[in-house]
């Protein structure tokens, strides 16, 4: 026969839930090194001067992915050309301030010791409809401002 031990003290969440400051550390070590790496890129590479063939899709298909212009978008941005960044890649440049609000609420709840849940289902479905509809977009005429530029060999 088995005995329940009762008792009367609240849980307070996870055994061993940690707060603090210290917590921020893993978010604030993710948002430095990838400054550090744009920045380092930035100094070493000039997209607008070499031709980098990453993008598979271009490349099979002669369409444009949501992701096409990015490295030259982040480059134009930390040039401080914000009409050149929006020009090669506009969906990657908006998505950075809501990248940076997620960033942060994520270091303030590990600093409180409350669980991160994942992105809700309707938040992920928002984010592809989003990047399909962009894909499609800067692919018709109609949207020839959304395509990437490029001034290699020009």
């Amino acid at each position: 026969m088995t005995t329940a031990v009762r008792t009367d003290r609240p849980r307070r969440g996870p055994v061993g839930a940690a707060r603090g400051p210290r917590r921020a550390v893993l978010p604030a070590a993710l948002v430095l090194g990838g400054i550090g790496t744009a920045l380092i890129v930035q100094m070493v590479f000039d997209p607008f001067r070499t031709d980098i063939p990453l993008c598979v899709v271009y490349h099979l298909t002669g369409l444009h992915c949501p992701g096409c212009g990015a490295i030259r978008s982040v480059h134009a941005l930390l040039d401080g050309d914000l009409a050149l960044a929006l020009r090669n890649n506009a969906l990657i440049i908006g998505a950075l301030p809501l990248l940076a609000l997620v960033l942060v609420r994520w270091a303030l709840r590990r600093m409180r010791g409350l669980s991160t849940p994942g992105p809700s289902t309707w938040m992920l479905v928002t984010c592809v409809a989003l990047a399909v509809l962009f894909a499609v977009a800067r692919n018709l005429p109609a949207f020839w401002f959304l395509a990437p530029v490029s001034f290699v060999g020009a």
